[in-house]
Formats: C-alpha cells, structure tokens, sequence
C-alpha cells in the first residue's frame, strides 16, 4: 500500500538536517528550521552562495535519502525574529548574514510523488508548543527517557526544541533527535496525551 500525503509529511518532519543540491551539481550540507505558520523551510546561506530558483532537498542525506524535497528558494536578507531565534534554539547562532526561505513544490517519499499543494504544512500547535516544550524540559529524567524510547538515543543534556503534531524534536550535544507519536496529535491535548504514552512505554 502506498503511502499517504500525512506520512509524507511525517517523514519530512522526522529530518532538521539534510544535502541541498542546486542544478543537480553543486550540493552542501544544511541545517534547517520550520516557518510552521506558513509551511515553509528556513536555513542559512553560505555567504559565496545564490540559491535562488529552484532546489533539491535530500534526507537524511545525498547517499540513500529516504526523502527528496523539490524546492522554490528565496534568497533574504534577514528573517522575523522569531524564525531566528528558533534557527539558534535548533541548531545555535547562524554564520551566515543570508537565509533560504524554500516552498515545498513537490516530495518523493517510498517511490510516491506528492505535489506540494496536496501536502499539509501548517498545524495548529504553533501557538502551544513554547507551553508543550516547558512542560517537557521541567522534568529532565522524564525528557531522558523519551528519548530512549521515541528516539533510540541516549542523551545527556536534552533539550525539547519542537512540538508538532507528529512528534518532538529534542536537541542533543550531537544534533536533533526526532521522538515520533504514534498517532497525529493535531491539538495540545492530544499531544499531551502522545508524550504521556511515550512516558508509559519507557515504563513497560
């Protein structure tokens, strides 16, 4: 059975990082952030580079990527502050003066094509999740064995960083490691009541 447009999406939110390629030559490494209020990716530039037109986004890597994401990409100077801020929350203070602001135009995921139009990017949890993410890091022991059981990673110092309807991204010393749900969670309850069966599961 082929996969659908909301497992599509699943995927591409399990990835904060990934290989950029443009005019299937030049490819890089790029950390990104969600703009999740207007479905769009963010991620800095180099400052040699002109991005703009169209893209290539492979995850978890150019190698054997489980997701290709075809991209519009904008060059800007500088963002809103808080799409900054969550850059340097994700993945610490941006090099570079220039931003890649990219709309999805279409995704490949398990051999399916999806046009970026039938691709839902945008959730409902955006205004929660500064509460979600609190809630989550009072409680260290609990956030460290979410990780365990959601990640399969060990993690010291975690730090949850997302919230979203499929999952948490929680910051390590080594990068973002992705706790997935295991049902979509599209309001603060029913998130709240993913991460308490996670928690149930580290105890089984």
């Amino acid at each position: 059975m082929e996969p659908t447009a909301a497992e599509a999406v699943r995927a591409l939110r399990a990835y904060a990082s990934g290989h950029l390629t443009l005019d299937g030559e030049h490819r890089w490494p790029v950390r990104f952030v969600w703009d999740r209020r207007a479905g769009r990716l963010v991620f800095p530039l180099p400052d040699d580079a002109s991005l703009e037109g169209e893209g290539q986004l492979l995850l978890p890597d150019e190698h054997d990527p489980a997701v290709a994401v075809l991209l519009t990409i904008e060059e800007v100077a500088s963002l809103p502050g808080a799409l900054e801020i969550r850059f340097e929350i994700y993945h610490g203070r941006a090099e570079s003066a220039k931003w890649g602001v990219a709309t999805v135009v279409a995704l490949r995921y398990h051999g399916e094509a999806y046009d970026g139009e039938d691709l839902v990017l945008t959730d409902g949890l955006v205004a929660d999740e500064p509460a979600l993410c609190r809630e989550l890091n009072a409680d260290p022991a609990r956030l460290r064995a979410l990780c365990e059981t959601g990640a399969r990673a060990s993690v010291d110092e975690p730090v949850a960083v997302g919230v979203d309807p499929d999952g948490i991204d929680i910051r390590a010393r080594f990068g973002i490691v992705r706790a997935p749900f295991a049902a979509s969670a599209p309001t603060p309850d029913a998130a709240r009541e993913q991460i308490a069966r996670l928690s149930e599961a580290r105890r089984a």
